[in-house]
């Protein structure tokens, strides 16, 4: 590890590409009803939804190799919750005025198919705001912020965990694993409970990669992970987290300049795509006339989510990753 830069894992970029486009066109091709009717093509890009667990074992290995890096201390808890806040809340709060947007676009233009914007009013809004859905009766205004949600959850409870599993005493590490185990069964899939066993599979890859932990160690706790995820989420989940395991222990210093970009930007994408791209493809399914129309019709869509996401990127996320990595954890006399 020492011929790496300690804080840039040049594999996440590619797996970030790879899981915001998956998502991406899961919704482009799954998500008009009727609008693809082949069944291989609807099986093969239901599979892009479990990019959704590749960014969760991403989470789980970065956040700790962050924090791990910039010399965490519980008393930075709160200046920790910060910086996360102002690196995502902006492009956050930008795309649920789109959203807003969308849906009085809708209400002017009838004639257009729907394009399953709920309704909104102004508590759901407001709920949106500090990820409070789940524990209301409400619905997302869009179908990927739910991931968002448990993103957060994870931040307030890794920020607070986070030396228990770095402890040099197995024991203490072992309490946190069957706690995490343990817990995992509680709850539905909307609250972070379920997903500990995927966060963990970054987790234990953090410390086996900072040497905090052998390789016995990983390999029996990852495997007993893999278990728990099979056994209550369906098998393409398991497979994502298999992929972004090996990719990340075995391929760390992968680095391609296409998927670079695209995982720069992955986040704006992973916000945008529901709304701009699958709406302009909804408003253009009157002209699927054919098969060639409908991959027309798509690529449209996906260039849309492009220009759009690029400009989030460049003008609202880019500016927030700025300003949050001038949050230091620790003064330089430290």
């Amino acid at each position: 590890m020492n011929n790496v830069k300690p804080k840039h894992v040049p594999v996440l970029d590619s797996l970030r590409a790879i899981a915001a486009l998956s998502v991406c066109f899961y919704h482009f091709i799954c998500g008009p009803i009727g609008f693809i009717k082949n069944e291989f093509i609807l099986d093969s890009f239901y599979l892009g939804a479990f990019g959704v667990q590749m960014f969760f074992v991403i989470s789980g290995f970065i956040i700790p190799w962050s924090l791990y890096h910039n010399k965490y201390k519980i008393l930075y808890y709160f200046k920790f919750l910060l910086k996360r806040f102002i690196r995502l809340e902006p492009p956050y709060l930008i795309s649920i005025l789109l959203v807003v947007v969308f849906f009085f676009l809708r209400k002017l233009y009838t004639d257009v198919p729907d394009v399953r914007l709920p309704f909104l009013d102004a508590k759901q809004i407001a709920l949106h705001v500090g990820y409070l859905i789940p524990f209301t009766d409400y619905h997302w205004m869009n179908r990927v912020y739910w991931t968002l949600a448990i993103e957060f959850q994870f931040y307030l409870f890794m920020g607070l965990f986070y030396f228990l599993i770095i402890k040099d005493d197995f024991k203490i590490r072992l309490s946190g694993y069957l706690f995490v185990f343990g817990v995992s069964f509680i709850g539905s899939d909307q609250f972070l409970l379920h997903w500990l066993p995927v966060f963990l599979l970054g987790n234990l890859l953090f410390l086996k990669m900072t040497d905090h932990i052998n390789k016995i160690e990983f390999y029996f706790f990852s495997i007993v992970s893999f278990l728990l995820i099979s056994l209550y989420n369906p098998l393409p989940a398991f497979f994502a987290c298999f992929i972004s395991v090996v990719m990340i222990l075995f391929f760390y210093n992968y680095s391609n300049k296409i998927l670079n970009w695209f995982g720069k930007i992955s986040y704006s994408i992973y916000l945008t795509h529901a709304i701009v791209g699958l709406a302009s493809i909804n408003v253009m399914l009157r002209f699927a006339n054919s098969s060639f129309s409908k991959v027309l019709i798509i690529i449209i869509g996906f260039l849309i989510t492009l220009f759009v996401s690029y400009i989030m990127y460049r003008f609202v996320e880019k500016k927030s990753q700025q300003i949050s990595s001038k949050i230091n954890f620790y003064n330089k006399n430290d």
